[in-house]
């Protein structure tokens, strides 16, 4: 189901709160998706938020189109706009062709904690190579990684979490126009902002759906233990040491641990923030629901100039697209399919690999289509999006899905 969003004032007991008006992961409820059952959790939200986000039993989600000029809100930066990207390769291609070097950043990610949880030194060399060929891949095509990561199976969320962060913070740099150099830095450091947490009680990290005060601030200390950590390491550039340390400040000084506003926050601190946000709320979990990428984009935007700084959230959610690769979508004709790339110029039109028929019936050999000129029926009526749907729906899980 989609996402509604109301005062918190207006929230009652027994409705299913899917997310808050800001970041979840600055509150005491760390887990979206939880059942309001006591008045003490109504205080609370109302507390934390002006807004929440409950779950709605219709289908349909509204999906706001982006001005096509904006004036930046960003101070300009020498770091921005070095160099324009080009897809290269064919997306096809560049899976087949960067699922070896996927492989080994996927391994990377497991390697760090066993490294960290044995108090060995992080050294900036392990992660130099796996993160320079994940760099190439999405300089080349930035869809390719982005599928291959929506389909790998994790046994920690954590792990997948901080893959997650690393490409979309590669692609997110890459629309920036970054080098590559600087793009190497940004998801080396957001594959470990969260690393910290490795030194926290297990049953923390899993609880649910809201921790008490001591157990809130216990939580928060994540940043200085994975500060700590990072610190540590000689060869660890600057700027990935930044990210763990401000990839929880917020534009209008409500995050932590400094309280910084705006501009104080690094560039890359900011960026880090975002993905840390559509990261959490889009990456299952075992004991939260998610929402879906179409619902993660609206709270995004409404949280703009708030929370973050628009011209950043605007330019992310052009990176997604409308509809983000990864996302499951029922088309027009009733079929229901998953966007495995996108179309740049077409953002209403993905390509989508098919995967039940109108009647809800498997397809054998899940066909890739272009929306550009993908048509059905005696008319020839060019194929449209529907609407989008949750992972689940149908029996379809995205994990289990193959290219």
């Amino acid at each position: 189901m989609p996402v509604k969003k109301i005062p918190s004032s207006e929230v009652e007991i027994g409705m299913f709160v899917s997310s808050l008006d800001r970041p979840w992961s600055e509150t005491p409820f760390l887990f979206q998706g939880f059942l309001v059952r006591a008045q003490q959790e109504l205080q609370q939200l109302q507390e934390y938020a002006d807004h929440v986000y409950i779950m709605v039993p219709d289908d349909e989600i509204e999906l706001r189109a982006l001005p096509a000029d904006r004036t930046p809100t960003l101070p300009s930066t020498k770091l921005l706009h070095q160099r324009r990207y080009e897809i290269e390769t064919d997306f096809e291609e560049e899976v087949l062709s960067s699922k070896g070097s996927h492989a080994r950043v996927s391994l990377l990610v497991t390697e760090i904690e066993e490294i960290v949880r044995r108090d060995q030194e992080l050294l900036g060399q392990r992660l130099s190579e796996p993160i320079r060929l994940m760099v190439d891949s999405i300089s080349r095509n930035p869809d390719a990684y982005v599928w291959l990561t929506r389909i790998k199976h994790f046994d920690s969320y954590l792990y997948r979490d901080a893959l997650n962060s690393s490409v979309w913070a590669a692609v997110f740099g890459r629309k920036l126009g970054l080098p590559e150099k600087d793009l190497q830095s940004l998801a080396a450091g957001t594959m470990l902002m969260d690393i910290g947490k490795t030194a926290l009680p297990v049953e923390l990290l899993y609880k649910r759906p809201r921790l008490a005060p001591e157990e809130w601030e216990l939580m928060k200390t994540h940043v200085q233990k994975g500060l700590d950590m990072v610190s540590g390491s000689h060869d660890l550039s600057p700027d990935i040491v930044a990210i763990v340390r401000t990839h929880h400040e917020r534009l209008n000084g409500s995050g932590y641990p400094d309280g910084l506003k705006g501009n104080q926050i690094p560039l890359f601190g900011q960026m880090a923030g975002i993905i840390d946000f559509y990261v959490a709320v889009t990456t299952p979990r075992p004991f939260a629901k998610t929402i879906s990428p179409a619902n993660a984009i609206q709270m995004l935007y409404e949280q703009r100039n708030r929370y973050f700084d628009e011209t950043l959230v605007e330019q992310f959610i052009r990176v997604l697209g409308t509809y983000p690769t990864g996302s499951l979508v029922e088309l027009s004709t009733g079929e229901v399919g998953i966007i495995v790339s996108q179309n740049p110029g077409a953002r209403l039109k993905p390509n989508v690999m098919l995967l039940l028929d109108p009647n809800k019936q498997p397809y054998p050999a899940q066909p890739v289509v272009s929306l550009t000129n993908y048509s059905r029926g005696a008319d020839n009526c060019p194929v449209t999006i529907h609407k989008t749907i949750h992972e689940g729906k149908y029996g379809l899980m995205v994990g289990d899905l193959v290219l």
